[in-house]
């Protein structure tokens, strides 16, 4: 471990001197923005993975990081990555399945070829042939169907969750979110971000928006009606923000998705 002074960031794991701005350990790998995991609870980081995008480091459940501590989530990602973890769980218990039957029936097949050397063919020894490899040989295939079938439901429960997540950032955002700050706040590349902030204004999330320096961007957009007598600007909004909230959280955002891959760093 390398001589750092007090003042020095180190490693929440191994406590390994950081360099200024680091976000993964040098020595161990542990990520250092570490947050709940919505399945096990841990206070872990998490990796890139090829299929689940981003994994927890502790149980390896699907998960969605966001950079920026500001941002409070809804909560309406985790039934979705939990959804997401069950359909991956559940394809790797049928391909299982599948590989033991199928090894089963290759079993089968061997000592069926024995037999028929030994005891020469006859109409008896194939009828129990049939019988016995016909339907392991079905289940192998059923098995690897429904693994197939489970393995389709991953990524729209992890699409819509990025979506769900994707919307509570632009949402809370000061000033119009620009693809490059929500890249940043999700740790993807900033063409996933343009779509997610495409799919987010088609969803009547964001609208676009120009900031007074004259950036392009998205803000919050809100269905604002006419104001109660008595009630002052500002309670309007919040109350217009809160009718919004419970319209996204009774409107599924699964309609329209997109395939978020992590950024590579």
């Amino acid at each position: 471990m390398s001589q750092a002074s007090a003042g020095d960031a180190r490693c929440r794991v191994c406590a390994a001197a950081l360099a200024p701005g680091s976000d993964r350990c040098p020595q161990c790998g542990a990520d250092q923005r570490a947050e709940a995991c919505p399945h096990c609870g841990g206070v872990a980081g998490v990796s890139a993975h090829a299929e689940l995008r981003f994994r927890c480091d502790v149980c390896g459940g699907p998960r969605v990081p966001v950079t920026d501590a500001r941002v409070k989530r809804s909560g309406r990602e985790v039934p979705l990555l939990q959804k997401a973890r069950a359909a991956a769980s559940a394809r790797s218990v049928w391909r299982a399945a599948g590989i033991a039957a199928g090894a089963l029936f290759g079993f089968e097949v061997l000592l069926f070829a024995v037999l028929l050397l030994v005891l020469s063919a006859s109409a008896g020894l194939f009828a129990a042939g049939l019988l016995t490899m016909a339907p392991v040989a079905a289940f192998a295939l059923w098995a690897f169907r429904r693994a197939k079938s489970r393995g389709r439901d991953i990524a729209p429960a992890l699409d819509a969750a990025w979506v769900s997540v994707a919307s509570d950032v632009a949402r809370q955002t000061e000033r119009p979110l620009t693809a490059g700050g929500l890249a940043s706040t999700l740790r993807i590349a900033e063409p996933q971000a343009e779509e997610l902030l495409a799919l987010l204004e088609v969803n009547d999330v964001v609208r676009g928006a120009v900031s007074p320096a004259g950036e392009f961007g998205y803000a919050p957009k809100l269905r604002v009606g006419a104001s109660p007598a008595g009630e002052t600007g500002a309670e309007s909004a919040a109350h217009a923000l809160a009718a919004e909230e419970e319209a996204l959280a009774a409107e599924p955002l699964t309609q329209r998705t997109a395939h978020v891959e992590p950024a590579k760093r």
